[in-house]
């Protein structure tokens, strides 16, 4: 079979030596230069490549297809019009993996906010236990990577990753919630939030179980459909399901944006039957991830907060709402994505101390009607040196944009956030 990489970024480029053990020619197709490396790489493995997507592409019998590719870009172009069967580097993993183990159990977790704590949590309860368990997906490690011997595989797994797969339905589908994002990738919001939808309906359609958030409206009603909320499934520190008050002895995951994660987790694993004492050791011993509400740093008695993985405003809008209480400095700044932002300009009006913009969040936000707490800036230095005159409990950088006006990724933005702070405020 001729099977084809179409773009070789870290998911694709993992599996040029299962798809060559299998007998498979390959190649690969690309809309920008490889490196020499790269190159010498192809050659020495008799893999054919190509820097613009065209005849290789063409005539290959199974595209696989990197998340980044646009529905309507040159290379789906060609894949549509010439009818190529397509999938993806997880879809395709997943059903290696199935083959060698059949009897592992599969989580997927998709939504708009909240996908890396939820996998993380799930993850690392189980691995507490006398399971086994492998976190990958669209957190950042190719599922192609995982051992053959696991007894749980849990997924993160992305509208990108979704639109382009065709069969992938986990034993477990976990839908957080949906929000407007990602709508300079998809063609409309509707096709956004089906990418999300599929993944849960596939798992039902396989008799699998479905978890989703109550106030997602899904017109459907089986015994293997679950719903969940923060407001009827948390109260005071616990949360209720099945019978089982599970105690959250965990001040981070206490906050009022981490609740769908931790509900969600907690009903995931309460069907797999692990017990009470497990998943309360769990959550009390989970630490929080880089980037995401990240407290790291107390400098005369004010507390920094990077919160750079809030790259949309629904995101950034519940990251805000669990200082109300507090006197804050709020950050904003990147690229933004067609979003309402009324809800989150309503919020830092009401219960922010300042509010600091940069990049090209500055010409969103004065689209809006504001107070006179929002100070517009150029870039981080300049914010840096507002922060250095300014008092306040508490500096919270969740930017509701996206990174790329001025970083490389949020990882990259969040670390000069951090290392601006530490280095410039004493």
């Amino acid at each position: 079979m001729k099977v084809c990489l179409v773009g070789f970024g870290k998911s694709n480029s993992a599996l040029v030596d299962i798809i060559l053990d299998k007998g498979n020619s390959l190649c690969i197709s690309n809309n920008n230069k490889f490196s020499e490396e790269e190159k010498k790489f192809f050659i020495r493995n008799n893999i054919k490549f190509e820097e613009d997507h065209g005849e290789l592409l063409k005539t290959t019998d199974l595209a696989i297809i990197s998340p980044g590719i646009r529905p309507n870009s040159k290379a789906a172009k060609i894949i549509f019009d010439n009818n190529i069967n397509y999938t993806t580097e997880l879809e395709y993993s997943w059903m290696h993996l199935k083959r060698f183990n059949p009897n592992a159990t599969f989580i997927g977790v998709t939504g708009t906010n909240g996908k890396t704590t939820t996998t993380s949590l799930i993850n690392h309860i189980i691995q507490i236990s006398d399971k086994s368990s492998y976190k990958a997906g669209n957190i950042g490690i190719p599922l192609i990577n995982a051992p053959l011997n696991i007894d749980y595989y849990v997924l993160e797994v992305s509208s990108f990753q979704m639109y382009w797969s065709k069969k992938f339905s986990p034993d477990i589908a976990i839908l957080l919630n949906l929000a407007p994002d990602h709508l300079n990738w998809h063609s409309d919001l509707e096709e956004y939030y089906n990418s999300k939808l599929n993944m849960g309906g596939r798992t039902l359609e396989n008799y699998g179980t479905f978890i989703i958030n109550s106030e997602i409206d899904y017109g459907c009603s089986k015994n293997n459909l679950i719903k969940f909320s923060p407001k009827y499934n948390y109260k005071e520190k616990k949360v209720f399901y099945k019978n089982e008050e599970i105690m959250v002895k965990n001040d981070t995951l206490n906050l009022a944006i981490y609740r769908e994660n931790v509900v969600a987790a907690v009903v995931c694993l309460l069907e797999l039957n692990f017990d009470k004492k497990t998943i309360e050791m769990g959550i009390s011993t989970f630490k929080p991830l880089a980037h995401r509400l990240e407290n790291f740093a107390h400098i005369n008695g004010t507390y920094y907060i990077n919160d750079s993985k809030a790259t949309n405003v629904h995101s950034a809008y519940y990251s805000y709402m669990s200082f109300r209480n507090k006197k804050y400095i709020a950050i904003l700044s990147g690229e933004p994505k067609n979003e309402d932002m009324s809800k989150l300009i309503e919020e830092l009006n009401q219960y922010a101390a300042k509010v600091l913009v940069f990049g090209q969040m500055v010409s969103e936000v004065k689209k809006y009607k504001l107070t006179d707490k929002f100070l517009f800036l150029n870039n981080l230095k300049e914010v840096v040196e507002v922060l250095k005159n300014t008092e306040s409990e508490f500096v919270v950088f969740s930017p509701s944009g996206a990174s790329f006006d001025l970083f490389k990724n949020y990882e990259h933005r969040g670390y000069e956030f951090k290392k601006s702070i530490l280095e410039n405020i004493q």
